[in-house]
């Protein structure tokens, strides 16, 4: 089972487990990241009240977007916040529209992938027990403030809010040894990596 830190990292605000918040086919958003060394000293100092003032942020700026259904709105809180935590630039507010337009259609074309080309397909039973046995249970700073901040239980982001990003873990468990068969790779990063490059050259289709 993949540690509360872990799981934080791959679920939370997840523009996904396997796509980042940057759009990999949209090149009009360009998006330099913060340093490494810099994401690791935010990762190592930030505590719950730091990260409880970035999503408060977030949240009350998605509230000067026109016009936001409830799922686009979810994805500009995400983005607004991976901004504020690790983006070196500075997005205009059309640019978080775009970039969180796009993480979401990504997101769509990842999971319908997996279903129409590969078969796989997971059970709210098999999503709610995989959240059930570790996001459930975290104590990362960065979920607890998330959900605080979102005015949310720890099981209610778990369970409703953030449920498309765990369908995506739990995808990927069955996902991941299909796509070891087709390319020959045992490598997570990489196959990570060939498996974007499938959902890009659909979404660019």
């Amino acid at each position: 089972m993949l540690t509360s830190r872990k799981l934080v990292v791959i679920g939370l605000m997840g523009m996904a487990l396997l796509t980042g918040c940057q759009s990999t086919s949209d090149p009009q958003v360009e998006i330099k990241m913060k340093s490494d060394e810099d994401q690791t000293e935010i990762l190592n100092t930030y505590t719950f009240e730091d990260y409880r003032r970035v999503y408060g942020e977030a949240i009350s700026e998605s509230s000067q977007f026109d016009d936001q259904d409830d799922q686009l709105n979810k994805w500009i809180i995400r983005t607004l916040a991976q901004e504020k935590l690790y983006y070196e630039t500075d997005l205009t507010q059309e640019e978080v529209v775009e970039v969180s337009k796009q993480a979401m259609e990504e997101d769509r074309v990842w999971k319908s992938i997996a279903e129409n080309d590969y078969g796989v397909k997971v059970s709210d039973e098999e999503i709610d027990q995989f959240i059930t046995e570790g996001p459930d249970k975290s104590d990362v700073p960065q979920h607890l403030a998330y959900a605080e901040a979102l005015g949310f239980s720890l099981k209610e982001l778990n369970h409703d809010y953030d449920r498309d990003l765990y369908e995506k873990n739990v995808l990927w468990m069955k996902l991941k040894p299909k796509l070891e068969k087709k390319y020959g790779v045992l490598s997570n990063n990489e196959l990570i990596k060939k498996y974007e490059e499938e959902v890009a050259n659909k979404v660019n289709q």
